[in-house]
């Protein structure tokens, strides 16, 4: 009897440990979502995250993401490229859910920051980029996609902070960034299951 129970515990914990996210250096701290949604495919949560234009339609945390040229003008292909960069407008912390292109933002609560794009891997599902590069700070966050044993979308995002500033960081933004990458998470659940579409 007790073999019968061991094996589905073990299975269940294999499971739970599975990711798509790369191994990476742990830094000082991280934050991180993870996030199971039902009636999509890779195909459709891809496109989702690499749609910038999009991102005001749902995404709670991240406002915009623009991409732009080393004078700071908005390409005319807004989808990530490797080595380019994005000029991103977020609320920390997250507006509530839900949200949509014409959800006023709490000013209050914007930031903006420069980032990189350092990895595309459409065939792998993962995407990446790192705040520009700061002496002081270093984060690189991975947002990546797989499909589970039942068949569900697996949606996980994880940014590791280090560096002269991390500390600060940590004390001022951790809680906030936590909730915020939870928010998105569930806002890209709820537009993928057609929860607030137009």
């Amino acid at each position: 009897m007790a073999s019968a129970f061991c094996l589905p515990l073990a299975i269940a914990s294999t499971l739970a440990q599975y990711t798509n996210l790369p191994d990476v250096a742990p830094g000082l701290f991280n934050v991180s979502a993870r996030i199971q949604i039902d009636n999509t495919n890779i195909s459709a949560a891809w496109d989702a995250l690499t749609n910038f234009p999009d991102y005001p339609k749902w995404n709670p945390f991240v406002r915009s993401s623009v991409v732009v040229d080393s004078r700071n003008i908005s390409l005319s292909i807004q989808r990530p490229v490797e080595n380019s960069q994005l000029l991103l407008c977020v609320q920390l912390p997250a507006l509530p859910l839900p949200v949509n292109e014409n959800t006023q933002g709490n000013p209050l609560n914007t930031q903006l920051s420069y980032e990189n794009v350092t990895h595309v891997q459409p065939e792998r599902g993962r995407l990446a980029w790192e705040y520009y590069p700061n002496p002081l700070m270093a984060a690189e966050r991975w947002q990546a996609l797989s499909v589970n044993g039942n068949g569900q979308v697996l949606y996980e995002s994880r940014e590791v902070f280090s560096g002269t500033l991390a500390p600060l960081t940590q004390k001022l933004y951790q809680q906030k960034l936590q909730e915020s990458f939870n928010a998105q998470a569930q806002g890209l659940r709820l537009w993928l299951q057609g929860g607030y579409r137009p």
